[in-house]
């Protein structure tokens, strides 16, 4: 049996001590650790709620031909203004029975300018048939605000874990 009263050896003392000291840095590098995760996961739930509050902006581009069939009713009326000097310029032959002389037959030239004025009224109604093809070639940009999203939701769960793990 071992007296218990005996002094410890100067070997376990140094054992004792360097365990104590390898115990010492184990928490302090666990303390470190914890802080950093606190500070990181504080920097992640900052950032996702920032991304939660802007928008995603897009270019959407439609690049295809579309088939148009269609018949299109026109109508439409219109006064046609006419003013113009009509030229005549003819012969008539007038055929004349006079008593004693008898039947003459004489021409008399017309030489006149009749002004004619009018309003003709011209109404167009029909139904044009359209088929074509129109190409489009467009690019349209879209602006999706994250906040009006179902993914906001998710964002925000996820800054709440976050927040907590980082003591806030």
């Amino acid at each position: 049996m071992q007296d218990r009263s005996a002094p410890a050896s100067p070997l376990l003392w140094g054992l004792l001590a360097v365990s104590l000291l390898l115990n010492i840095v184990v928490i302090a590098v666990l303390v470190l650790a914890v802080m950093v995760g606190r500070q990181t996961a504080a920097g992640m739930a900052d950032q996702l709620a920032a991304f939660g509050r802007q928008n995603i902006n897009y270019q959407f581009r439609i690049v295809q031909t579309v088939p148009v069939t269609a018949s299109v009713p026109f109508q439409h009326a219109v006064v046609v203004p006419f003013n113009q000097l009509m030229p005549i310029s003819t012969t008539v032959s007038i055929t004349r029975e006079l008593p004693v002389i008898g039947v003459i037959n004489f021409d008399v030239p017309i030489e006149a300018n009749v002004p004619v004025s009018l309003s003709i009224p011209i109404t167009i109604s029909e139904t044009i048939p359209v088929n074509t093809v129109v190409p489009l070639n467009l690019e349209i940009p879209l602006e999706i605000p994250v906040a009006g999203t179902p993914l906001k939701a998710t964002l925000d769960s996820v800054v709440n874990v976050l927040n907590g793990l980082a003591g806030r």
